[in-house]
Order: structure tokens, then sequence, then C-alpha cells
């Protein structure tokens, strides 16, 4: 994981304090972001996020909404990394073996993701930021849509993953579906 040293008084008296709170609240959540809502391999996501903050830093005083800066500068600097790298195959496990014991919350896992896959683009854009702990503010930021159209499309992303995950858990197979008969 990238680390990244703030040390330094810039400016402003305060000003350090609020791009300390920034980073930690952000950083995390523009990593997340990257990852779960791009694909971008963690490695990449995280260089992208720390070389965004640090622009950040350089720039701070400059910039009028700096969470939407960041995301916007770490998603172009996440572009260029990965035209740059070619990382293939990650060389470590891609499935958690404690999670793999637990065979409920595995299949559970795999109905919410197939669930999720299935949803309309805007409502699975939607429940993939919310997934990273993004709230429907900063999701309309990224989207570029209204904070009340991202909680509509939230509300419509729950209750379509509520129904189609009660479906599976009452399925007892292809034969045994609800309406459907052998």
């Amino acid at each position: 994981m990238a680390t990244v040293r703030i040390g330094r008084t810039i400016g402003v008296e305060g000003e350090s304090v609020e791009f300390v709170s920034l980073f930690r609240s952000h950083y995390p959540r523009t990593v997340a972001m990257l990852i779960a809502y791009y694909g971008f391999a963690p490695e990449i996501a995280e260089d992208a996020a720390a070389e965004a903050m640090t622009r950040l830093y350089l720039h701070w005083g400059k910039v009028k909404v700096p969470s939407a800066w960041v995301r916007t500068v770490a998603l172009r600097v996440a572009r260029e990394l990965g035209k740059q790298q070619s990382l293939g195959l990650p060389d470590r496990e891609l499935v958690n073996s404690g999670a793999a014991d637990d065979l409920g919350r595995v299949e559970l896992a795999l109905m919410a993701g197939s669930a999720v896959a299935a949803l309309p683009r805007r409502q699975r854009e939607v429940m993939t930021l919310t997934l990273v702990d993004m709230t429907p503010s900063e999701i309309a930021d990224v989207l570029g849509c209204s904070p009340e159209q991202a909680r509509s499309n939230l509300a419509h992303a729950r209750r379509t993953l509520r129904n189609a995950i009660q479906g599976e858990e009452g399925d007892g197979g292809p034969d045994t579906r609800r309406g459907k008969r052998a």
C-alpha cells in the first residue's frame, strides 16, 4: 500500500489540518472507487490515489471542490498507469481462504455479486459506489446526476437485490422455482 507523509505546514493556518482530514477520509474511498467501480488493480488504484492526493497538496488553496478534484485526477492517473503497466494475473489468491470455510457466506456473496451484475447500468453503478462507502451526494458527483437521482436508483437497486436474493434463498433448484413446474 502506498504511504504518503503529510507534515509540512502550508499557506494559511489550518489548511494543513483540513488537508489531513480530507486525505484520511478520501484516500481509502478513492482507492475503493477505482477498484470496485472502474476495475483497476489495487496497486494501480493505490498509486493513482496517492498521486492525486500529492497533486492536490501542491495545489491546495486553488482547488474549489477537493473531493471531486481528487476523484477526477485519480481516475486520469489510473488510466495512464493502466496503459503503461500490464499486470497480468495477481500473484496472490483472489479468494480469502477464511471466507471459503463458510460456504453459506460464499454462496450469499456469489448470489449478491450475480444480482448486482444483473442490475441495469445506472443502478449497478450506484450500488457499487455505495458498497465502497460513498454517500448519495458523492455518488452524484461521480456519475454527474443529482443526489435525488442517486438515492432513487439506490432504492430501486436495493429492492431488486432484496427480491433476487430472497428468490434465490427459497429456490430449491431449477425445477422447484416459484411458479415453475418440472
